[in-house]
């Protein structure tokens, strides 16, 4: 009996010795079932989260919200302004055509699929546009002899929701103007990229001069997107509230040339102090 309690201290003691003090023991093995660890996200730079080509869970900036432009038939809105009678057939056609070119986005908007991811991501980061563009002009009452030539600079800032815009009109013979404008966006769809634009616009032939606020849904249509490259259909439709109202049009083509430079060529058709004039532009378009 003796010879067997001194065998099982001496076991203990050898097993006791065997073992590190402090040591925890082995964990349990994985369940098969439980996913593998995540690997820490990887901090991404301005350039590439603002410009390069997005890969999913990257990015810093988020990516949410809507803005929604509200159509309503309501008699509530602001009181009609007084529409003079001299060219008034005209003015009524493009006021209609006006109409329908801002009510169309806010419908396909709604059934539109959510835009790529870079589209989105940059949308959320700061973005420069420019716009040069040259072209003619032509009117029965407010060009009398025949077309005139014109110059068009518009700079558009934009980040997110909020965007500004600054056009300044030149013409030697034609029509001048100079607007600027605030822009409430939307996120942008696949398809369908736009907002609502409110701002002062003054414009001027010899003596002549027409101001007042500014309203419209410019828009554009993407028909087919590379990386940045789009190849899209811009329209801007407009209405002058001032002493009456000056509805305006204006359509143009961005053909892709490169990442940000873009081919930009179209028309306008608007009314100064109830004229019709119309013409054609072709210029460029960088957007940085």
């Amino acid at each position: 009996m003796t010879r067997l309690v001194a065998a099982v201290l001496v076991l203990s003691l050898a097993t006791a010795g065997r073992a590190q003090p402090g040591s925890a023991p082995p964990p349990p093995p994985d369940d098969p079932g439980d996913p593998p660890p995540s690997a820490s996200p990887q901090e991404v730079g301005y350039y590439q989260s603002c410009f390069g080509v997005p890969t999913p869970g990257t990015g810093r900036f988020g990516i949410g919200g809507e803005v929604v432009v509200p159509v309503s038939g309501s008699s509530g809105g602001p009181p009609s302004l007084p529409i003079p009678a001299a060219s008034g057939d005209d003015r009524a056609a493009l006021l209609v055509a006006v109409l329908a070119v801002a009510a169309l986005p806010v419908v396909l908007y709604s059934v539109d699929n959510p835009a790529p991811r870079l589209v989105l991501q940059r949308f959320q980061c700061p973005t420069f546009s420019l716009d040069f563009v040259g072209g003619a002009d032509s009117g029965r009452a407010a060009v009398s002899d025949g077309a005139s030539g014109f110059v068009s600079t518009r700079l558009t800032f934009g980040i997110g929701h909020v965007a500004t815009d600054f056009q300044y009109d030149g013409a030697t013979r034609g029509v001048s103007a100079f607007s600027a404008h605030m822009l409430i966006r939307a996120t942008p769809r696949e398809h369908v990229d736009g907002g609502l634009a409110i701002g002062y616009r003054r414009s001027f032939l010899g003596d002549q001069v027409q101001d007042g606020i500014e309203i419209g849904l410019p828009h554009r249509y993407a028909l087919w997107r590379e990386g940045l490259r789009t190849f899209a259909l811009e329209l801007r439709p407009m209405l002058l509230l001032g002493s009456s109202v000056e509805p305006s049009l204006e359509a143009a083509f961005l053909i892709p040339l490169a990442q940000v430079l873009h081919l930009r060529i179209g028309g306008r058709v608007y009314t100064f102090e109830g004229n019709l004039l119309w013409g054609l532009a072709g210029g460029l378009n960088i957007t940085l």
